[in-house]
């Protein structure tokens, strides 16, 4: 009778051990994922915010999207605005290469601190769509169309070459009802001071921030 002990056959936790690793590792990966689409959802460059666009505070008042106080008020706040952060301009042509013909005035016939600048006319105003979302009103200025990316020029009604901010962000504003849907960081980045803009300055700035707003439908 032999002294050697038989040897242990080949035991199958291995397998099961790789097989829950692997597991494991599905379950990490796709964890991974959901918190990434997660994040995706918190960025608020990656955000739309539905904002309403009026060129008139009689139009604002004919859609009659929002009560009348908050017409008014928005209004009101957008031609304060206006006088306090709109671009300045060394010149009407620096202006106009920007905003286009017709879409500049002397600065002094806006407010005195602009006396021997040129701003860009107020072509209309952008404000929230309801109170909850907390959005601040905003002038806006025209955007000449030759100043448009390929693909980025409006149709329909509204401003041929839509509209800018005065931080720069682009508002591509189509058809005839108010409603637009506009990247978050363009409808909550809100000039404070003006800027002094030399020639092209403006308009570089205003594609390199380009965020597309699109036409949310008709009647508001």
């Amino acid at each position: 009778m032999s002294d050697v002990a038989p040897a242990p056959e080949p035991s199958a936790r291995p397998a099961r051990f790789s097989k829950r690793s692997a597991t494991v590792s599905l379950v990490l990966v796709a964890g991974a994922g959901a918190a990434a689409l997660a994040l995706g959802r918190l960025d608020s460059s990656q955000r739309e915010e539905e904002m309403l666009v009026y060129g008139s505070l009689g139009a604002c008042i004919a859609q009659q999207v929002r009560s009348a106080e908050a017409r008014i008020a928005a209004a009101k706040d957008a031609q304060s605005a206006y006088a306090a952060t709109a671009p300045r301009y060394e010149t009407e042509a620096d202006c106009q290469r920007h905003h286009g013909r017709g879409g500049c005035v002397p600065g002094a016939t806006v407010t005195e601190a602009a006396a021997g600048r040129t701003l860009p006319v107020m072509a209309a105003f952008m404000m929230g769509r309801t109170d909850e979302q907390a959005v601040p009103v905003q002038p806006l200025y025209p955007h000449a169309p030759e100043e448009e990316e390929p693909g980025q020029a409006a149709s329909g009604g509204g401003h041929a070459g839509g509209y800018c901010t005065a931080s720069g962000g682009r508002v591509a504003y189509v058809g005839s009802g108010s409603g637009v849907h506009v990247a978050a960081t363009i409808a909550r980045t809100v000039a404070t001071t003006p800027r002094t803009v030399s020639r092209g300055g403006f308009g570089g700035t205003g594609r390199s921030t380009m965020a597309s707003g699109g036409h949310a439908g008709g009647g508001g």
